[in-house]
């Protein structure tokens, strides 16, 4: 993964990700994959088209870690995929995990909101 990509998935993990609201259903992981691409692209469209070209590959990488830590449950269809659904009770703690292990996310508690401005601006310029 890139370091612009790393940075984008980061500044999701740090804050706009809090905000999740999901249906109560099961999904495919495609379509997953698709509406985190659109949450994150949201998310860093402040920082332009660079950063928001970064954010299927960070929103892919953000279910995929949510899928590992337990947040979206996991059953197999009849067709040989597999689909997930959100489990709200877990989500809070993997995304306490997912900040805690990030350096970016780490960072910013440290040096406050400015800390994306400077990151970005030297990676989209």
């Amino acid at each position: 993964m890139s370091e612009l990509t790393d940075l984008v998935y980061a500044y999701y993990v740090a804050g706009p990700a809090a905000d999740l609201s999901v249906a109560p259903r099961f999904y495919p992981h495609g379509e997953l994959v698709l509406i985190f691409e659109d949450k994150v692209s949201i998310s860093v469209r402040k920082f332009g088209t660079k950063a928001r070209g970064c954010a299927k590959e960070a929103g892919a990488r953000f279910i995929d870690a949510m899928i590992e830590k337990g947040a979206w449950s996991t059953k197999q269809n009849e067709f040989g995929g597999s689909m997930h659904a959100f489990q709200a009770d877990r989500f809070r703690t993997a995304l306490a995990e997912l900040q805690a292990e990030d350096e970016n996310v780490q960072r910013a508690k440290a040096e406050g909101p400015e800390y994306w401005e400077k990151a970005f601006s030297g990676l989209v310029a």
